[in-house]
């Protein structure tokens, strides 16, 4: 139903060697072309010559920073000196769908985490997307307090990302809710949406190492507004479980915000906002709905399901869902009207009379209803059930990364499912992803597919330690009709790299009405600048939470 434009195929990728990666072309350096510097930490844009032809797109978009209604790829890598001998940080790379460059980001405070979480989304309604970097471990420079976090959004433009524009916030920010502490991690993830219903997206930031009183690592969410004039913290709403209308109790430990997702559950006017707390009652995790209002927040109506009720409605004593809540995702899965929130739980460990799989992972699937979250009607899928490829095995992390949209153009929103430890053949850790199909019966199994770098069409090669489905987005590469794919490999290795470092790359699927097609892949090494070399490029993807 999609095909593949010429546009984005400029890097694929070829085979060498014993099946390892290169990409065509990648000896041309990136040229430093702007620095900014925000309370007192400094990023460079080196920008990566690569020429294209423009495209225009139609369609839904989740990341396009330049407007041509296609989406642009962002995702995270590491940087190492040009000698590949010394650390340079973490670093974000945007492969463009028509600007003739792509940007190469390099924070230069040098703590590894720039980059560790991705977001995007329009906050003053104009025709660009913008991008929000998340910088957990970022030392906020007033205070000098080490790991307190912070965020960068850098609007878009016709030209691509707007470096000059760029905002920081922190804890520090005037109109932002606590303070910069040690430790806070404010930034640990990130979602975007339109909680208020003004047009314009919000952004909500996970903070789940934050202390309340005596309750360690507890933690928060802050909903920033959207304006005409972009994100704002006026009106800041901050979240957290010591609040009378929010289920649980702020306790040591919790890790509320870990993780967050924006998408409409209900068939309200506004989206709604859905918190992930890892550690809830122990390691069992939790998820928490938030109503969307004109406010940022609905203080009425606010659900809940732990994963220890989730694996009594599951109804197998041997089911034990592990940190659930850890990775989020909206859809609508059956097509009428009321969202699906899936909860990924790659560590979801089962138990047969025989056999013990640790870690091998699940899906839960939450039903959309008018009256919130509850574990009634809830759906898991595992490699075990019917219709899914592939056979459960520990370690496999089955969900270790989930992201929903229409891949085939039914009107119902698929699932991708990352299984980064999958075994191909005897190569522990090649890993694969598994592409769920939306029904009118909810999730299923039917008509799925799997693919790893050993099926056919996809660029490389299966090897140990690839990890192929760490992360995957699916967003609108080639402006057509539903959406796409994107899976990363950060393990992926040359045969250009030296022994103790590896490139990763990026693969891309076009969708169709019968599935994911492979595409094309790009490798770090596409991105490298006269100032160091692009390494574990695919740490982190970047995609706008589903909207229905």
């Amino acid at each position: 139903m999609r095909r593949r434009t010429t546009a984005l195929a400029v890097i694929a990728l070829v085979a060498t060697g014993a099946g390892l990666l290169t990409a065509p072309g990648a000896s041309a350096a990136g040229v430093l072309t702007f620095t900014v510097t925000r309370e007192g930490h400094t990023v460079k844009l080196y920008r990566v010559a690569t020429p294209r032809t423009a495209v225009t797109g139609t369609g839904a978009t989740r990341a396009d920073f330049d407007g041509d209604g296609v989406d642009d790829l962002a995702s995270t890598a590491a940087g190492a000196d040009t000698s590949a001998l010394y650390p340079h940080g973490e670093i974000v790379i945007v492969k463009y769908s028509s600007t003739a460059a792509n940007d190469v980001l390099a924070a230069q405070f040098g703590n590894g985490s720039f980059g560790d979480t991705l977001a995007a989304g329009n906050f003053d309604g104009d025709r660009y997307d913008d991008l929000v970097i998340g910088a957990q471990s970022e030392p906020d420079s007033a205070t000098d307090a080490d790991q307190a976090g912070g965020v960068w959004v850098v609007p878009g433009s016709a030209s691509g990302l707007d470096l000059a524009r760029t905002v920081h916030v922190d804890q520090d920010t005037p109109g932002v809710p606590e303070g910069s502490e040690p430790g806070d991690t404010f930034g640990a993830s990130l979602a975007t949406g339109d909680l208020t219903g003004d047009g314009r997206d919000d952004l909500a930031v996970g903070n789940p190492a934050e202390d309340l009183g005596t309750a360690r690592n507890a933690g928060t969410v802050t909903v920033l507004k959207g304006s005409v004039s972009g994100l704002t913290t006026t009106g800041a709403v901050l979240l957290h479980q010591n609040l009378s209308w929010v289920p649980g109790a702020a306790e040591t430990g919790d890790s509320f915000g870990a993780a967050v997702a924006i998408g409409r559950v209900d068939r309200g006017a506004n989206a709604d906002l859905v918190i992930g707390t890892t550690w809830e009652n122990g390691d069992a995790g939790m998820v928490t709905l938030v109503r969307g209002a004109a406010g940022g927040v609905s203080t009425t109506g606010v659900t809940g399901v732990t994963g220890t009720a989730a694996a009594a409605a599951h109804g197998d004593p041997q089911t034990v869902f592990n940190h659930f809540g850890g990775r989020l995702a909206i859809g609508d899965t059956t097509g009428d009207g009321l969202g699906e929130v899936v909860v990924g739980v790659g560590g979801t460990n089962m138990t047969t009379s025989t056999t013990a799989f640790l870690g091998c992972g699940a899906v839960v699937v939450l039903a959309g209803h008018t009256t919130g979250l509850s574990a009634s009607g809830l759906r898991v899928l595992h490699q075990d059930s019917p219709g899914v490829p592939g056979t459960r095995a520990s370690g496999d992390g089955f969900g270790t990364s989930v992201s929903a949209g229409d891949v085939t153009g039914d009107g119902r929103a698929d699932v991708l499912v990352g299984v980064p430890g999958e075994h191909i053949g005897r190569l522990g850790g090649g890993g694969a992803v598994v592409l769920l199909r939306g029904a009118a019966s909810g999730l299923t199994g039917t008509g799925s597919q799997l693919w790893s770098q050993a099926s056919t069409g996809v660029p490389g090669a299966a090897e140990t330690g690839d990890a192929f489905g760490v992360d995957v987005a699916l967003l609108n590469l080639d402006g057509r009709g539903g959406l796409d794919a994107a899976v990363t490999a950060p393990g992926e290795q040359l045969d250009t790299d030296p022994s103790f470092l590896t490139a990763g790359s990026v693969t891309t699927f076009t969708g169709s009405s019968a599935g994911l097609v492979p595409r094309v892949a790009f490798t770090g090494a596409s991105f490298r600048t006269a100032d160091f070399r692009v390494i574990d490029y695919g740490r982190a993807l970047v995609e706008r939470e589903s909207a229905i």
